[in-house]
């Protein structure tokens, strides 16, 4: 069972139904939703809030305010240090997709070196157990970094991505 977080990405006023409604633009903690939440309790960009019978519908990256749009990357880089066992865990259990690709290729700024610099390890040594661990390969980027781009990447659904490895994808209604 997931929790009903979300970190608050802006504050906006909204007409619904005639009435201004206070409304709030934020991210979920478990499954990276953008969502869209009537609130009148006084919050700041940043704070975590419940969302508890709260929630008026997910949205598209499209939908958030420019505010909202310039505060994802940093509640994803906390979402991601706040849980980094979930995050390590995928370097462990990354999997091949198919005969050329691995799921590790997906992430930005892994090329094959690193992939196989990473399976090596794996082979070697063992499970990662921090991200330290993993920017201690050599020529590595920042761990968090790579996860965060990725992330990103999966919400604002750059090209159309074939394979959501951290988010939820947002299903068009038709």
């Amino acid at each position: 069972m997931f929790k009903k977080e979300a970190i608050v990405l802006d504050k906006t006023k909204k007409e619904i139904k005639f009435k201004h409604t206070n409304i709030i633009h934020a991210i979920g903690t478990s499954n990276f939703s953008l969502l869209e939440i009537i609130s009148d309790d006084p919050v700041k960009i940043m704070d975590i809030i419940i969302t508890e019978n709260k929630i008026i519908k997910r949205i598209t990256y499209n939908k958030l305010t420019t505010t909202a749009k310039k505060e994802l990357e940093k509640a994803i880089e906390t979402i991601v240090i706040k849980d980094p066992e979930k995050f390590i865990n995928f370097f462990n259990t990354a999997k091949p997709i198919g005969l050329r690709r691995h799921q590790l290729d997906l992430l930005p700024m892994i090329g094959k070196k690193h992939r196989m610099a990473i399976l090596e390890h794996l082979k070697k040594k063992g499970p990662f157990k921090s991200f330290e661990e993993i920017r201690a390969i050599e020529m590595m980027p920042d761990p968090i970094k790579i996860v965060v781009g990725r992330i990103i990447a999966e919400i604002e659904d750059v090209d159309d991505i074939k394979y959501n490895l951290f988010t939820t994808p947002y299903f068009k209604k038709f």
